[in-house]
């Protein structure tokens, strides 16, 4: 089992869920763990490590039909992750994920707005009424937030992160080494 540990506003988590998400379809045993990499409630310009690994990655990602556009912004995910709980529950994790990073990176949205992630979220099956209830629930954004505090204490300290039979790996890999680290 291999679980990818990823943060919406992370250009390389854009490419690795996409490589871990055909894996899982072709049936590989791949978990996929929201993260909330910066942890404020404050939209944050990109540095410029975020800026040099888009424009380094922006060409493969191209390759591999991912949009990768120079963000102006770094909004906070907590409430992105939020959503994704609701998507998990309802089986509509792969397509949430996938709405969610193309907003982001391909469509320039403000992932942080709940109007935005209620629309984003419509649009990938889930129910508005279940989305708006979680938005407002700060008993799950603490949940969630927990979760990420967790795993750091567990040693992920960015992403995206592998973890693979206790171990814990960059999660940013050569699609065969992603398989290789499935098969084991």
């Amino acid at each position: 089992m291999l679980t990818l540990f990823h943060d919406f506003t992370s250009p390389a988590c854009a490419l690795a869920v996409a490589r871990l998400q055909r894996l899982a379809d072709e049936g590989l045993p791949v978990e996929f763990s929201g993260f909330e990499a910066v942890g404020v409630d404050l939209a944050l310009p990109p540095t410029l490590d975020v800026l040099a690994a888009v424009d380094g990655l922006a060409e493969q990602a191209a390759a591999e039909g991912i949009p990768l556009r120079r963000p102006r912004l770094l909004p906070p995910t907590a409430l992105a992750h939020v959503v994704s709980t609701v998507a998990d529950s309802a089986e509509l994790a792969a397509a949430w994920r996938q709405a969610i990073y193309a907003a982001f990176w391909r469509d320039a949205s403000d992932i942080s707005d709940r109007e935005v992630l209620t629309t984003l979220a419509a649009g990938a099956g889930l129910e508005t009424v279940e989305v708006v209830a979680a938005l407002g629930d700060r008993a799950l954004l603490a949940a969630v937030r927990r979760r990420t505090a967790a795993h750091r204490r567990k040693g992920v300290g960015g992403v995206p992160t592998i973890l693979t039979q206790r171990t814990l790996v960059p999660g940013l890999l050569p699609v065969s080494d992603l398989r290789a680290l499935a098969a084991l």
